[in-house]
């Protein structure tokens, strides 16, 4: 193997006909840590648990993401960083003068539907204080904090520019949650997949928004990390991305 190269198992799912071949594999493949970066996205220390019960009412997967930042992260950053594999950082920390305005025309309809959507779709009247103050709060969780080194794009092209400096075409995306900010946010899969980038994600560093019918089963996670392999990348287990990384010898200098 070459040193500039990791051999990884990774979970794929074959899509097409035959179709009883389909479903989920594991294949042992080569990735190049000359080319792969790692995306920390939407990283957010949840609330205590007696703080903001609008926003976690709102958002329940704040409740779930404590014993991620906490046990996955760490140890997976650690071996990233170790290896040499570049680290971005998408926090979600758009300046309002930052962010793109309106272009569609608004109309008394218009605002009238989008006021019911905010009251009994998300977040919900009830919720609407909570939420608010909780985006103006809110700060990247201690266990992914950039270092001084690491770069922070909060847009599109700003991670772009980024990936293109270090030469990256294949990013793994860590946070939260991987059926919502990591696919659609700005720098998500969606955005990065246009440029013709390589998306993938680990499956222990992520959580997905659930509904009523998916909590327990867990399903929009799951469904999510079909989308994954099926339309943008790979899907990663902490352990083996974090063993085949500390086994791998970068001789590729970073800038």
């Amino acid at each position: 193997m070459p040193s500039s190269s990791f051999h990884c198992p990774v979970l794929t799912y074959q899509q097409f006909t035959p179709r009883e071949g389909n479903g989920w594999h594991q294949k042992h493949l080569d990735f190049s840590t000359e080319h792969t970066g790692v995306v920390v996205m939407h990283a957010w220390a949840p609330p205590a648990p007696d703080q903001l019960p609008g926003w976690q009412r709102a958002v329940p997967y704040l409740k779930e993401i404590g014993p991620i930042l906490r046990n996955a992260f760490p140890p997976l950053l650690q071996a990233v960083r170790q290896s040499g594999l570049p680290v971005f950082h998408v926090t979600g920390n758009v300046p309002v003068a930052d962010q793109p305005p309106l272009e569609v025309p608004a109309d008394p309809t218009w605002s009238t539907l989008r006021s019911f959507r905010e009251d009994h779709v998300f977040p919900g009247s009830p919720n609407r204080d909570d939420v608010a103050a909780g985006w103006l709060t809110r700060q990247v969780a201690a266990e992914a904090q950039a270092l001084p080194t690491e770069a922070t794009a909060e847009t599109p092209a700003a991670l772009h520019q980024h990936c293109q400096a270090h030469g990256i075409n294949h990013l793994i995306y860590i946070g939260f949650a991987i059926n919502w900010c990591l696919l659609m946010s700005p720098g998500g899969m969606v955005d990065m997949k246009r440029y013709g980038y390589l998306c993938s994600t680990v499956a222990e560093a992520t959580v997905a928004v659930e509904n009523k019918a998916s909590t327990e089963d867990r399903q929009e996670y799951h469904q999510a990390l079909w989308r994954v392999a099926t339309e943008f990348g790979f899907v990663f287990h902490q352990r083996d991305l974090i063993a085949a990384l500390s086994t791998s010898i970068s001789t590729t200098p970073r800038s």
